[in-house]
This record gives C-alpha cells, structure tokens and sequence, in this order.
C-alpha cells in the first residue's frame, strides 16, 4: 500500500509540477538548462546498473549519504557526519528536516532499505555488490541515528557509500521498471523527475525544498546526443546549453571561439587494455594456421608485459587523443590516496618486448583479436587500432573488432574476450574499491572481482589488498593499498594506458566546474558573472 500512494502521490506532483514550469515560469534563459550527453542512462533505479550514466543521472534525483565536492573528497551528504565507533561499527548522524520530492521525510529507516535494496536488485547486470559486500546489518537507532555494522574492520566504508542513491523505504521491493516510468523515481536530490523518454531525454523539475541550498535551473533537460559532432553543433546553434566529452578533435577550434567556454580536469577514469589470464586456451588467440594457441600465452606475465612494452602511451595521447589524456601506470592518478607513489608508466620499448616473447615460448608471436567499443570513450574506435599496429611491430598479429557500446559491455560481462579495450571511473575516489572491483579474486562473499572480467587471480594480491583494508589508519592503509597496486602492476595483472581528461562546453552564459568523477551535474552548472 505504501508504495500504491507513493505512485499515486508521484502523479500529482509530476502533473503539479509540469503545470507549475508551463503556466508560471519566466521565460527567462537561466530557468532552464538543457544538456547532451554522449552515452544515455540505461536506468532511473540508483541500485540497477553501476555505470557512470546511470550514476550521473541517479545524482540529480537521489542524494547519498557521504558526497563528494569537485575533486572526489568526501563531504557531507544526507550524513552529517560518519564515525567509526568500533572497528567494525560505523554510527552515522544524519540531516534533520530533509523531505523526498513527494514529502515525506527522510528517515534512517529509508537508509536501511536502500543499503539493503542496492545489494541485489533483479536483473541488474552489474550493481552495487562490490560497494556493500562488508556491510553485516544496518539499523535506524533513532530517526535521524544509522548504525552500521560490517563483517570486518571496513575504514573505506565512507567512500563506498558515496555511490549508494537513497530512496524511500516503501521502494526496497520496487522493479526497476517502477523507477524507469517515474512511480518509484523519488529522492531527495536537487531535481526531480518529470519523464523519461529513451532515446530523446530526461525531463526535471527543479527542487525547491532541496537541503543543499537553491539550484538556478528550473528545468533541466538531458538530451542523448551519441555522435560527437552533433553534440558540438547542437551547443553551437544554440540547441543545447551544455555538452559533455567534447572530442578531441574540436579543442583547437572551440577554443578560439569567443562564444563557447570549456571546462576541463584530469579524471579518474582510465582506460586499460584487459587479458584473459584464466583460460587456456583462450577464444580469440590463434597459432599461425589459425587455429587456438595452447597453451594461452596471456597467462604468462611476460607476454602480458611485452604487450604493455609495445605500446606507446604518449604517442597515443599525444596524436590519437590529442592532449586530452595522461599516460597512465596504475588504477588512479598518484595524487588519489591508495595509490603507488613510485609507479611509472611502461616505456616504448619493441625490442624488450620482443626478446620477452621470445623467453615465453612464442618468438614467432600469434594471432589475437583486440575488441573494443565503438563510441563508449572519447576515441576508443581510434585507440585500439592505433594499438593493434603497435602490436603488429612486436610479432602480434592484432585484429581489431570494435562493437556497439552496449553489446561490448554485455559481451565483456560474460568474459567473451581473450584481450579487450575498456575504462573504468572509480566513482568513489578510492582506489580500495578500484583493486576490489577489477583486480581482486572473483568472491560473491566478499563482494570482490565483481568487475574482474579478465579471470586475473593472484593470491599475493588478494592477502596484501586484505590486509591494506584491515588498516584503520588512513596514512597507513593508503601506502599498504599503493604496496598491493605494486603487486599487480609488476604482474601485468592489467595494462593501464591513460587517465582521460574530460571537457565540457557551455554557452558563454554558463560556467560548468569541471569535475574528477567526470560526471555531468546540472548542480556543477551556474550562470556565469560577467
């Protein structure tokens, strides 16, 4: 029943507010916002699909308890404060008086649910396992008073709980179906829903009662726009307000413009070539006559090496990227904490990869297919074949195979792949959950490996990365999790390639801070002062 009036109580407020923007609101320029963005949200349900469309989206509507500001340090959200009372019990205060969209206030009861709710969510094919595995139990002491409870000491709870959107207690059961049309759709977040439409926008009303103080925009449209030069002519023509991922190609011009302005930062995202280090034999590696190599040579750190030695990460940065990027040795750019401070990126080095895989048993090289998405990140088509010609120079005869963005994700999940181009955004700023989420030993239990689509599994590294999260201390813990990254970047557990520096265009109007987790927030957008 609760949920029954909560659909119903979304209708009234959804019709409401859409009167409310068509009769009463000025026409004036800033009272609407309207965004395109390069890849569309698959889901309005926060816990469904951890992607960085999805997650952007789900910022607008529903608030976490722990945010972050523009560079990914943690700040107050919905939680006050968070303290570790006992190694494994957090006590969180959270924010008197902060109402849903539709009123009701938001409780510790509604923290419970959606800590519960994110963990599993039917049909998700990727959620929010990896951020929660720790968690034991959770209860509201008093309205305002979360008790957390994990398994083991877990000090990088407060970064993990930044990707956690808060919905109402009444939605722990709802399909994600019921988010996607709006009925369950209802957060505490600056915006709140007004439609949805796959393949043509987001429509958003402005929050009034939102507890982070008054946003300009009153309406905010998001408006998928996946090919990259539509994007740029859309702003120009002044169709669109605001973009994301501006391509590479554009800069130098845009830059010159008097009546476009760019916002620009270095992100967590990384863009990594990933090996099948599992299988033997793997699918896509083949002998000379074609047939499958056995055994796999990707299970051999030294052939993993010689593919990272043969690639050129400043040329790829400098000519395929077009200075939009920065070569990278690890998960996260060293000035995030849990990072190696003594990492450098792999040189250009042919001849050492050759002589590499001449000591591994293959001198002659193999035949392998290096798939890839096509649109997903800035350039990914144009990377990888700049990487199978590198290949090629080293004895590696690289094909390359680049797929829709959705059918690569969904093919890269089921582990179809024998070496594959794809990135990763540590949403949370923390590179525990990085190591987890990639590189660990698959453990449901534990919530590791959920994103390990490679099958890597060192033993070595699942102890040091166990032991680095026991560390309350956080200097401590920070250099033992940079000492476990050491451990699988010798082993070529993955070959990291850059960290992509994201772009923003505006209308000269429109001031946008550039923002490290890359995401695009209408909240990140402000008239500008002249």
């Amino acid at each position: 029943m609760g949920l029954l009036r909560g659909v119903a109580a979304w209708t009234v407020l959804a019709a409401t507010c859409a009167a409310a923007i068509l009769v009463t609101s000025p026409p004036a320029a800033a009272q609407r916002l309207r965004v395109g963005v390069a890849v569309e949200h698959s889901a309005l349900d926060p816990h469904f699909h951890s992607t960085l469309p999805n997650a952007q989206v789900a910022r607008h509507v529903f608030d976490p308890l722990v945010a972050q500001d523009a560079g990914q340090r943690l700040t107050p959200g919905l939680a006050l404060s968070w303290t570790m009372a006992e190694p494994t019990r957090w006590v969180l205060k959270l924010r008197p008086d902060v109402r849903f969209h539709d009123g009701r206030p938001f409780e510790a009861e509604d923290a419970v649910a959606s800590l519960r709710r994110a963990v599993s969510v039917e049909g998700s094919p990727g959620g929010y396992g990896t951020y929660l595995r720790a968690i034991e139990s959770s209860r509201a002491v008093d309205a305002t008073t979360l008790e957390i409870r994990t398994r083991a000491p877990a000090p990088t709870l407060p970064w993990d709980l930044t990707a956690i959107g808060m919905v109402q207690r009444t939605a722990i059961a709802a399909k994600p179906d019921a988010f996607n049309s709006g009925a369950a759709a209802i957060g505490t977040g600056p915006f709140r829903v007004v439609s949805w439409r796959k393949g043509e926008g987001l429509e958003l009303a402005r929050n009034s009662a939102w507890w982070g103080g008054a946003v300009p925009w009153e309406q905010v449209s998001i408006r998928p726009v996946p090919k990259e030069a539509a994007r740029v002519a859309a702003l120009l023509a002044g169709d669109l307000d605001l973009v994301e991922a501006v391509p590479t190609t554009a800069l130098a011009d845009l830059r010159r413009r008097p009546d476009v302005r760019l916002a620009e930062a270095v992100t967590s995202r990384v863009l990594f070539l990933a090996l099948d280090s599992r299988r033997d034999p793997t699918p896509f590696v083949t002998a000379a006559d074609g047939t499958p190599l056995s055994p796999n040579p990707l299970r051999d750190p030294r052939v993993r090496r010689a593919i990272s030695l043969a690639i050129d990460r400043p040329a790829l940065v400098a000519q395929v990227m077009e200075g939009a990027a920065v070569p990278a040795a690890q998960l996260l750019p060293a000035s995030y904490p849990g990072t190696s401070q003594t990492l450098e990126p792999d040189r250009h080095d042919p001849q050492a990869a050759r002589r590499l895989l001449a000591e591994a048993g293959v001198p002659a090289g193999f035949g392998i297919v290096l798939h890839g998405p096509n649109g997903r990140y800035v350039n990914d088509d144009r990377i990888t074949v700049a990487i199978a010609g590198m290949l090629q120079r080293v004895g590696i005869r690289a094909q390359v195979a680049s797929l829709p963005g959705n059918v690569f994700k969904s093919r890269a999940a089921k582990q179809e792949f024998s070496l594959f181009l794809d990135g990763w955004s540590t949403e949370t700023g923390d590179s525990a959950l990085a190591l987890r989420g990639l590189l660990a030993t698959p453990d449901p239990v534990r919530g590791w490996g959920g994103y390990n689509r490679s099958g890597y599994s060192n033993p070595a590294f699942d102890r040091a990365l166990a032991a680095a999260l026991a560390i309350g201390d956080d200097a401590a813990r920070s250099r033992a999790l940079g000492e476990a990254t050491e451990i699988a970047m010798k082993d070529a557990a993955m070959l990291p390639l850059y960290f992509q520096r994201a772009v923003w265009a505006s209308r000269p109007g429109i001031r946008y801070e550039a923002r490290a987790d890359e995401m695009t927030l209408a909240v990140a957008a402000r008239p500008a002062t002249p």
